[in-house]
């Protein structure tokens, strides 16, 4: 073994230096953590993602019911970015939709009658609870 393959490849000043970057880091990232997990935070990202969903299944059925847009064919789940921190629940979607052309009428008509049947039912249940 010759003498240089003894040496150390970093100084003490460097290996300080490191080990600070390092810890600065770490605690940026549990800072984030404790941010993100707070559960104002985390109820309010789950609300987000309701009104979201809830949105796209307005649009769906409005499609359906007038008889054009787009319909949603498929949803896959999107990686994360390295090194970035994701917690239960945050993942990302992305959603690919298809044109499609007009409805005939009678399923116009069929989705009207299941309409106006469920209207009725529910009607009848609030009045007969209220007895």
């Amino acid at each position: 073994m010759t003498g240089r393959d003894t040496e150390p490849r970093q100084t003490p000043a460097e290996l300080e230096a490191e080990i600070n970057r390092e810890q600065r880091r770490l605690a940026e990232t549990l800072e984030e953590l404790s941010v993100r997990a707070q559960p104002a935070n985390v109820a309010r990202r789950q609300m987000e993602r309701m009104r979201e969903r809830g949105a796209r299944v307005v649009d769906e059925a409005r499609a359906l019911v007038v008889g054009g847009g787009a319909v949603r064919v498929r949803s896959r789940a999107v990686e994360p970015a390295e090194g970035s921190v994701v917690l239960k629940g945050d993942d990302e979607f992305v959603t690919t939709y298809q044109s499609r052309g007009q409805l005939p009428p009678e399923v116009l008509y069929l989705a009207v009658g299941v309409g106006a049947v469920i209207a009725v039912g529910v009607v009848a249940w609030a009045v007969r609870r209220g007895r």
